[in-house]
């Protein structure tokens, strides 16, 4: 096979991109190849390719897997950005998979040889609704894998309480998220404290397995300022006309002290873009950037300016994927950095948005139009302005000499400070400076309150600007804003320090201890109020019914703080609401209304445990509210928590996102207004909210129902048919739903029965596929799959498969066979007859017929209800009585390497007993036998 070289990841990335890597790129790969290791820090200026680092990761593990971590995380506390990141992961992958160049044929060829071979050759994911969604790293230890994530979403799942995880899943999410991975902590001054954790993490003992956990900060204000940094040297800008053309751009900003000390940001900044949008607008602008610090304001700024007859767009973190998603395609002609390759700019376009897009996100604006926040958070949204450097460049005769910066060799950006601001007009260098304009709220800026977001950097931020200005204006480049006082950086919060003890409770997932210490802290910082986010989904139907057919989808999540969500569910006050955590917050009404129980809304327990109706003190970060669509909370597509506006129900569309089973619901709420776009208009509220409803709202008459059944003369996929055929227009994701699944073939379940209300029973179709996403460990959903399978076969394949993950991965020949032996071993407890008889249904005739023990369920077997003699105890774990068979042949563990991990592995596998087994008395005990090997292997059901 042949070798790649640092030299080959040129040709790499070109077959990747269509172009070649900066300098930087190629020098950083050559290091990590050379070296084994990545630099601790990554210190590069804004505009620069930084998310490259994901093909430099990709490349060394196919040219180095003997010391390449098998996943890259990409960790950044930005919700746009992750979506923006994932899709750079999904062209990786698309290209190494499908691509014909010799190199790429080569990279296939090495990555291959990492897994088995059954699946992607590469694994990719976002932790927070990206959509498509693929969980694949979850099932494939072995498999390379791209992960792109929130600090809430990875950090909750590396800590053991992975949010919104069950706890069978938990200590996998763990053990992937912990061993064998590069985390990349993207933007480190936004994510201080999880920095901290991540380093303790790092330096926990690896035992006898080698961990290859590494972390690597990409950010000019890292952790550890003693860390060995990589950075930009003169060579790179010399080597690249386009990379020194960005870091030389032109900026200028205008300081604009507004409204009065007493109205707040959402009243004064629309009325001041307005102004600015009339009056101060260079002809040459096309589109304007205007980033503010809060939810509200954003939805303000951007209501004013649609009323005023501008083209205007909002976007912001507290979207659901498919809305935003829908966004960003509309913004793609907007925010292209390139001017010359911008389509639909026929107007003026606002571009409005919260910090979601000031770091990370590859957007260009001619102007920007920012409110005062921390000099860091200022610092990124200058990134978004005149992006490639286009508009302002430098002439090419210009002798501007630059050498101070690089007087050193190999010094970064960062190192070396441009000299003090000069008592002169920035802008009179070049008549082609970026417009910007810094807008300083009085309430905030002139306030002896702190800020909630910022707390009391907005206020040294701006004083420090005003000190640096000139007649109002100042250089906002690249290279400048630098040198600003301590107090002027957004508050950093510290973690608590990682103890042993914290990692031994959090390890105990299933059950959990009584008193554990909560992991916000470690994400967020000691300081930090209970900010972490809950995820809303609108539903009209929270049946546990039609939630277990159709479940709740990442894709129509809408994530917002706790806090704000407590507030809304209890009918106060709107809660202030950034895409950063906030540091001062009062939330002492919070809770209030908390007498009652949910009314229009529940949580989503999973699918064991299904919905359920909470106190609004009951919520907790990680949690999954499926609220009423009539209860509003949305316009605009973001989250507005005054609005009644009834809200679309996505929750088909989300299957379709998810893209392991399609469904289509035949509520009539779903097809009440029909639009080509996912986001169906507002409806005039009715009285029943979780019923199909009555009445010919689309000019096509509503869905068939299972009540007009008995007086039908066509059976209901008939009827179905016809009334598919006579709409005239269907929502896109209904199309789309339509051409994946097969009516003839499809299931089709009655819901929503019930003899009160005959009239409110509808049709759901489903694809007949098993949902993974259902198999959560329990003995129903992971075994009961349609699927005959003999039990023998089953631990022999099971077996065969652990193996070859082992083999993969580069165990020791030991652990690979103890592997193979507890997988062997480890579903042995079916045997129970019991067990047996779920398997078929509850059908004693079946069960007496069977000539072998299943370890699955065969297909189309009856739903009979078992004798009572029959029954399987509740919460009984067929694991638990596998290690009782185990225990009573000792010749069964002659040949183990590690006779106690062997059992761990087969009394765990669902995630039970950790640390202690389920207890439950067995009143009517079966014997239990088995041959493995012609090893006799016997015992009684009743293991206490």
């Amino acid at each position: 096979m042949n070798d790649l070289t640092a030299a080959d990841f040129t040709e790499f990335f070109s077959d990747i991109h269509g172009h070649p890597p900066f300098p930087w790129q190629s020098r950083l790969t050559a290091e990590v190849l050379e070296t084994g290791e990545w630099p601790e820090v990554i210190d590069l200026p804004t505009g620069s390719g930084k998310t490259a680092v994901l093909d430099t990761a990709i490349f060394s593990l196919a040219a180095r897997p003997d010391v390449s971590p098998r996943r890259v995380v990409f960790v950044i506390d930005r919700r746009i950005v992750v979506d923006q990141v994932h899709k750079r992961a999904q062209c990786i992958q698309k290209r190494i998979q499908d691509g014909n160049t010799p190199m790429l044929a080569l990279i296939r060829e090495r990555l291959s040889t990492l897994s088995d071979g059954d699946g992607d050759l590469i694994g990719v994911a976002a932790l927070r609704g990206g959509i498509p969604i693929d969980d694949n790293w979850t099932h494939r230890p072995d498999m390379p894998s791209c992960i792109v994530s929130t600090v809430d979403q990875f950090g909750s799942k590396l800590l053991f309480r992975g949010y919104g995880v069950s706890p069978g899943m938990r200590p996998i999410h763990a053990g992937l998220a912990g061993n064998d991975c590069l985390v990349i902590l993207d933007e480190v001054h936004l994510s201080v404290p999880f920095s901290q954790t991540l380093s303790g993490i790092a330096s926990l003992p690896s035992g006898k397995l080698a961990r290859r956990f590494q972390v690597v900060e990409m950010s000019a204000t890292p952790s550890n300022p003693q860390a060995t940094r990589f950075t930009l040297n003169a060579a790179d800008t010399a080597e690249s006309e386009e990379l020194r053309r960005r870091v030389r751009a032109r900026k200028t900003a205008k300081l604009v002290p507004v409204g009065s000390p007493s109205k707040p940001p959402h009243e004064v900044i629309p009325r001041e873009v307005l102004r600015i949008a009339k009056k101060e607008l260079s002809d040459r602008v096309q589109s304007v950037g205007v980033i503010v610090n809060r939810v509200r304001t954003a939805r303000e700024t951007h209501r004013a300016l649609s009323d005023a007859g501008y083209s205007a767009h909002l976007i912001t973190g507290r979207m659901r994927p498919l809305d935003r998603v829908a966004k960003l395609d509309a913004l793609v002609g907007v925010v292209e950095p390139d001017p010359d390759q911008r389509t639909d700019m026929e107007h003026l376009t606002f571009v409005v948005s919260t910090q979601a897009i000031e770091v990370g996100a590859d957007f260009s604006f001619d102007a920007l139009i920012t409110e005062c926040a921390a000099i860091d958070s200022l610092k990124q949204r200058f990134g978004r302005l005149d992006r490639r450097g286009v508009l302002s460049a430098v002439p090419e005769n210009d002798e501007e000499d630059f050498s101070p910066l690089f007087a050193l060799e190999d010094a970064g950006f960062s190192d070396v400070s441009p000299s003090a601001p000069s008592p002169a007009d920035p802008s009179a260098a070049t008549n082609t400076a970026a417009q910007s304009w810094i807008l300083g709220p009085k309430s905030v800026v002139a306030s002896k309150k702190p800020d909630p977001i910022y707390g009391e950097s907005v206020k040294a931020t701006w004083n420090e600007l005003e000190i640096r200005s000139f007649d109002g204006a100042l250089d906002v480049g690249p290279l400048s804003l630098q040198d600003f006082p301590e107090d002027a950086y957004a508050p950093r919060n510290d973690a608590p320090l990682l103890l042993k003890t914290h990692i031994d409770a959090w390890a105990q997932t299933n059950p959990e201890p009584i008193v554990q210490p909560s992991v916000e802290c470690f994400l967020h910082g000691l300081e930090q109020p209970s900010n972490s986010d809950v995820s809303i989904v609108w539903r009209w139907d929270r049946s546990s019914e039609v939630l277990r057919l159709v479940p709740p989808r990442q894709a129509e999540f809408l994530q917002i703080p706790i806090q704000a969500a407590k507030s809304w569910l209890s009918g106060e006050p709107e809660a202030p609401v950034a895409d950063i955590n906030l540091t001062q917050v009062d939330i002492s009404a919070n809770g209030a209304a908390d007498s009652l129980k949910s009314s229009g809304w529940v949580r989503w327990d999973g699918f064991q445990d299904g919905p359920k109706r909470i106190r609004v003190s009951e919520i907790k970060p990680g949690d999954i509210i499926i609220v009423s669509p009539q209860k509003g909370g949305l316009s605009g597509e973001t989250w507005n928590p005054g609005s009644k506006q009834e809200v679309s129900d996505l929750g088909d569309a989300a299957q379709l996102a998810y893209g392991k089973r399609a469904t289509l619901r035949l509520h009539s709420k779903l097809f009440a207004n029909k639009r080509s776009d996912s986001s169906p208009t507002p409806t005039e509220e009715s009285k029943a909210d979780t019923s199909p409803g009555d009445g010919d709202r689309n000019g096509a008459g509503d869905p068939p129902t299972p009540a007009e059944e008995n007086e039908a003369d066509t059976s209901p996929r008939e009827r179905i048919k016809e009334w598919l055929d006579g709409q005239a227009e269907l929502p896109e994701w209904a199309t789309e739903v339509l051409k994946r699944l097969d009516l003839a073939k499809c299931e089709l379940h009655h819901v929503g029965i019930n003899e009160e209300d005959p009239k409110a029973g509808y049709y759901v179709l489903a694809e007949k596929k098993v949902d993974a996403g259902a198999l959560d460990g329990s003995d129903l959903s992971g075994s009961l799959t349609g699927t005959g399978v003999k039990l023998g076969s089953h631990l022999e394949g099971v077996g065969d498969r652990a193996k070859r993950f082992a083999a993969s991965l580069g165990l020791s020949e030991e652990t690979q066979e103890d592997l193979r032996l507890a997988g062997r071993l480890h579903d042995l407890g079916k045997v129970d007859t019991r067990f047996q008889a779920l398997l078929v249904g509850g059908d004693p005739v079946a069960l007496a017929l069977q000539d072998e023990p299943l370890a699955k369920s065969k297909p189309g077997t009856p739903k009979n209800r078992p004798p009572e003699d029959l029954k399987y105890p509740k919460g009984m774990r067929h694991e638990i009585a596998s290690v009782a068979m185990i225990e009573s042949n000792e010749d069964v563990l002659a040949e183990a390497h590690d006779r106690d991990l062997v059992l761990h592995l087969v009394g765990t596998h669902h995630g039970h007993g950790r640390p202690l087994p389920p207890v439950v008395e067995d009143l009517n005990p079966q014997p239990l036998s088995y041959e493995l090997d012609g090893i006799r292997m016997q015992t009684s059901s009743d293991v206490l």
